[in-house]
């Protein structure tokens, strides 16, 4: 048979031009296929990323970093807490748009064909892929051996095969605006079930009066009234804000139930591969998408595109990023155990002096449940995360699977 491409990756974010990109450069024919005029737009991410994963990205020294972050602040309904502040960067903001961008010319570089086109659905053809696709409303039709789903939380690619999707997310709404803060490399964190249901919200400082903001929530609360009420509870930080655009959209805290099928293999939010404890998901996609290539390459290469050979990749990432992704689920469902009194006494905890040294040394948003084992175990001040699990049996399982409960 002749097919127009050995892989037909679908989604041209990091996830997708990153399995394009290695994939290509051992030799096959890629396309990547991406439904959007231009890649990295909309942009539907607050665009916060650490050092590593910077360095994972490759890209060298354009300047897309918008604004170096030593730190946060921890807000609650009556509680605040500094953590960090030192030297040390914790995190970058960058030019998210770019940054797609820059990452999608790499696999061009690495001879990917980019199209512009929606994926539609795939059939099982002859031993391959029968995909079609709608560009400017005319449909066309593409043969594949390969096909890879890097099309977000509600895949279409993983409808088409029945794969089915992360179970567990929250909704997002995200806010591009101008606003002061009191330090603009200081992050800001609202918590509690009152103003973020499930969740959280953020400020995100750019520089030069520039921010980022937003807030998600867990279940059948808009978005949109949690941003509202949290405007109302922190008229001192949030008065005077300018919105310039609001984007959002849903954010999975949960893997989905396969990374694999026939002839079919899932990376970045389509297979669940996001930081459940913040909702963070460029640098597990970068990790994942260079384990999703490297069992596409050998699939390709043994001619054997069955579950069976496939599901190599589901284990090897699980290996990689698993561990880390499963312990922060459970510690933000041991938030999610909490009374908003429990997480006033939590950050209260977290004024000790000894913190902000640990908290800089031990800071790591792709691994949070890291810094927190080591802050358990470190800072006597935490003490009332014990007597909270102890009343609250949920908590304390949840707690313990997560690493962080004290013997």
């Amino acid at each position: 048979m002749k097919y127009d491409c050995d892989v037909a990756v679908i989604g041209a974010g990091p996830a997708g031009s990153r399995t394009a990109r290695d994939i290509a450069r051992h030799g096959f024919k890629v396309l990547l296929i991406e439904e959007h005029q231009k890649v990295g737009i909309p942009s539907h991410c607050s665009g916060l990323i650490s050092p590593r994963t910077w360095d994972l990205g490759e890209i060298g020294g354009d300047p897309i970093v918008i604004n170096r972050l030593r730190g946060a602040y921890v807000h609650t309904g009556t509680e605040e807490a500094a953590l960090g502040g030192g030297p040390a960067v914790q995190a970058l903001a960058i030019d998210r748009i770019r940054w797609d961008e820059l990452l999608a010319e790499q696999a061009y570089e690495a001879g990917v064909e980019p199209r512009r086109a929606r994926f539609l659905t795939a059939e099982r053809e002859n031993g391959a892929f029968r995909i079609a696709t709608q560009t400017d409303g005319k449909e066309t039709t593409l043969r594949a051996r390969l096909l890879i789903g890097a099309d977000g939380a509600h895949s279409r690619v993983a409808r088409s095969q029945g794969m089915g999707w992360p179970t567990e997310g929250v909704n997002a709404l995200g806010i591009e605006g101008r606003l002061r803060t009191p330090r603009e490399d200081f992050v800001h964190v609202f918590v509690g079930s009152k103003l973020a249901p499930g969740w959280f919200g953020w400020i995100i400082p750019l520089g030069s009066g520039k921010v980022r903001a937003g807030i998600g929530c867990y279940g059948w609360e808009r978005p949109l009234n949690c941003y509202h009420r949290l405007l109302d509870a922190f008229p001192q930080i949030f008065g005077g804000i300018e919105v310039e655009r609001m984007y959002g959209g849903p954010i999975p805290t949960s893997f989905a139930p396969r990374s694999y099928g026939w002839g079919t293999l899932l990376v970045g939010d389509a297979a669940g591969q996001v930081k459940p404890f913040s909702g963070g998901g460029i640098y597990t996609a970068l990790v994942a998408a260079g384990l999703c290539a490297e069992t596409a390459i050998a699939a390709l290469e043994a001619d054997d595109l069955s579950p069976q050979f496939l599901s190599r990749y589901e284990d090897a990432w699980k290996e990689a990023i698993g561990k880390e992704l499963r312990r922060s689920l459970h510690i933000r469902r041991f938030g999610l155990s909490l009374s908003d009194s429990d997480v006033d006494r939590i950050v209260r905890a977290l004024r000790h002096k000894r913190l902000t040294r640990i908290a800089e040394q031990l800071g790591d948003i792709d691994y949070p449940s890291r810094s927190l084992l080591g802050i358990a175990r470190a800072l006597p001040a935490l003490a009332p995360l014990g007597r909270i699990a102890l009343r609250r049996p949920a908590a304390f399982w949840h707690l313990a699977k997560a690493g962080l409960a004290r013997g």
